[in-house]
């Protein structure tokens, strides 16, 4: 593994994706503490930063797996990238799911004028 601690993110890529699982370990090692607390830092939560974390590595597993990593020097930043897009998405998820939709209640809320003090017609004659 010594030999390994000198290669570049990039030739521990090409590694890992040969078969290497040392490679991934030490790029794991690498670069866990600042992506962890990037992270949390971002969505100020241990469990949740915990799943994201778990998440991106998953996420870029997968990907160097499958060939799709492309070279670029950036591999931080690569997985910087991944666990942004990660919360973004389950943020925007977690604000889609506090709308409250109309049709799904029996009752018209919007346009029910017993559940108003006054009507838009009182107002405007008043």
């Amino acid at each position: 593994m010594d030999i390994l601690s000198t290669m570049t993110d990039e030739e521990l890529v090409v590694l890992y994706a040969g078969g290497n699982n040392e490679a991934f370990d030490l790029l794991l090692g690498r670069h866990q503490q600042t992506l962890y607390a990037y992270i949390l830092y971002t969505v100020r939560n241990k469990n949740l930063a915990d799943d994201f974390f778990q998440e991106t590595f998953c996420k870029a597993i997968v990907t160097i797996q499958q060939g799709r990593y492309a070279e670029s020097g950036r591999f931080r930043s690569w997985l910087v990238r991944i666990a942004h897009n990660l919360m973004i998405d389950y943020f925007r998820q977690k604000k889609n799911e506090n709308i409250l939709s109309n049709d799904e209640c029996e009752t018209d809320l919007l346009n029910n004028a017993s559940l108003c003090e006054e009507t838009v017609e009182a107002v405007c004659h008043s």
